[in-house]
């Protein structure tokens, strides 16, 4: 940081601001901002880490927001809120992550809400877009979710040092493996609100009457994964990059290098996006172009801090008792005390003379059968091998899943597996009410589809028959909108 311009030029800014008299505002924050830098450039360093970061010089969580406030009035600590490091994490570590992850495990994404926008220039949603998170994770391999951990925390304490913040001030608020496929691309945004391009200042500013879905978000990191050539991502183009104040515009571009990292602070100051991910020309045409990143975004309040649940073993074997088969049985995925779980509508028992994958296939065509009503307000996309996905795209306030295969908490005789049903949000915002009537116009589709295949597949067993169909009803009676 240039300490000796800012002490310079800070009095003589105070100056003119006291003699225009016309932003009392203003006038106060460049004295708070003055006797910031002063305190910061004049307080000797006793303490020094091994990476030579002053540590009893390092801002606190409401120091280090009170410096980003002083950039509407000096643009030169800007430099100080952003920057980039090479080869953070080696391409060994990186090769354990990826490698192995398929495009298919990946949800898709559509951001967060942002139709009432006062500027056609300001957010819009990502496009080809989709990301993979610790719940998801933790159900892949061992391996890769300890290493995912190990990255996570050497990118968040990078983060924390080069912004100049004490230890432990910056928590992690989510973590994303993101994926870019052809055409993603990301119009330049702030992450923690919504803005516009004010025309007397000529600068982005934010929008007041806009409501952001995370203003509490204080800095983000993003972390290549891979790399542009053929034998890696086999793209071209999709490079991040910081937009210019007055227009949004590009203004520097990071050029995409495997364990690359870029961190910056939150606010407009340091609007960001992403380039247009390409095809390459020439590339291995078996190989869709597709570009990783590890994205995260930090906060102060612990309340905040994102859950990290444990690894959690994805399938075993169990005996069916009416065949000699062996199924596949998965445990429950949400620790239970994890806060931002999804909500459990309902669960219904799978007989086992049923192939599971067949009655996925079958609900799926199901809910996208053109003669369905209200069916353009959907979209069902097929998550791994037993999980579907059914996302309202009206408003993307919430969706519901479908998980096939689930293991039953009680023994039961006919059945040692089910159908679990539940409903996503972000965690912060409940689903809308729109969504909430939706959903139960759907899920009653669901059961339908699911009553028919459990009819046909123990027509005979009037027992068996009886308790299937009384678990569909119990689960109707939890819907809000009656069957149509």
């Amino acid at each position: 940081m240039n300490y000796h311009y800012i002490i310079n030029n800070l009095p003589l800014m105070i100056i003119e601001q006291w003699k225009a008299r016309t932003n009392m505002h203003h006038l106060l924050l460049l004295i708070f901002c003055a006797h910031l830098m002063f305190a910061i450039a004049l307080e000797e360093c006793k303490s020094s880490g091994d990476d030579g970061v002053c540590r009893d010089k390092c801002l606190n969580a409401e120091e280090f927001k009170s410096k980003v406030a002083c950039f509407g009035d000096d643009e030169t600590i800007l430099p100080t809120l952003r920057g980039t490091i090479d080869n953070l994490i080696s391409q060994d570590d990186i090769n354990i992550l990826v490698d192995s992850l398929p495009m298919s495990d990946f949800v898709e994404s559509k951001g967060y809400d942002a139709n009432n926008n006062r500027d056609g220039r300001a957010y819009n949603s990502p496009i080809a877009y989709a990301g993979i998170g610790l719940q998801e994770l933790k159900l892949s391999q061992e391996d890769r979710y300890n290493k995912l951990l190990e990255i996570r925390e050497k990118v968040r304490l990078a983060t924390e040092l080069s912004l100049g913040l004490c230890p432990q001030t910056l928590l992690i608020d989510f973590t994303t493996v993101s994926q870019k496929t052809e055409g993603g691309a990301h119009r330049a945004h702030a992450d923690n609100c919504l803005h516009y391009f004010d025309e007397k200042t000529q600068k982005a500013t934010c929008d007041s009457t806009q409501t952001h879905p995370y203003p509490n978000r204080v800095a983000a990191s993003i972390l290549y994964l891979n790399s542009q050539t053929a034998d890696s991502g086999n793209f071209l183009d999709g490079e991040f990059y910081f937009a210019n104040q007055s227009n949004g515009e590009v203004d520097e571009t990071i050029p995409v290098q495997t364990g690359k990292m870029i961190y910056f602070t939150s606010g407009v100051e340091n609007l960001h996006g992403a380039m247009a991910v390409r095809e390459r020309q020439g590339g291995d045409a078996s190989k869709p172009p597709r570009r990783l990143a590890l994205a995260m975004w930090y906060v102060t309040d612990k309340e905040l801090e994102e859950y990290v649940p444990p690894f959690q073993e994805s399938s075993k074997e169990s005996s069916s008792p009416l065949s000699n088969t062996q199924t596949t049985v998965k445990p429950r995925k949400y620790d239970p005390n994890d806060p931002d779980a999804p909500k459990e509508l309902f669960t219904i028992p799978i007989p086992n003379n049923i192939d599971i994958s067949a009655m996925l296939q079958s609900v799926g065509a199901h809910l996208v059968s053109p003669k369905k009503k209200n069916n353009g307000s959907w979209k069902v996309n097929k998550y791994g091998q037993d999980t579907l996905h059914v996302l309202f795209t009206r408003d993307n306030s919430a969706m519901f899943s479908v998980e096939f295969g689930v293991s039953l908490d009680v023994e039961l005789d006919y059945t040692d597996s089910s159908i679990v049903v539940e409903r996503h949000t972000d965690g912060r915002k409940p689903a809308s009410l729109q969504y909430m009537l939706q959903e139960s116009i759907m899920l009653h589709s669901v059961l339908d589809a699911i009553l028919l295949i459990t009819t046909e597949s123990i027509d005979e067993e009037k027992e068996q028959k009886y308790y299937f169909d009384s678990q569909v009803e119990m689960a109707r009676s939890t819907l809000i909108a009656r069957q149509a």
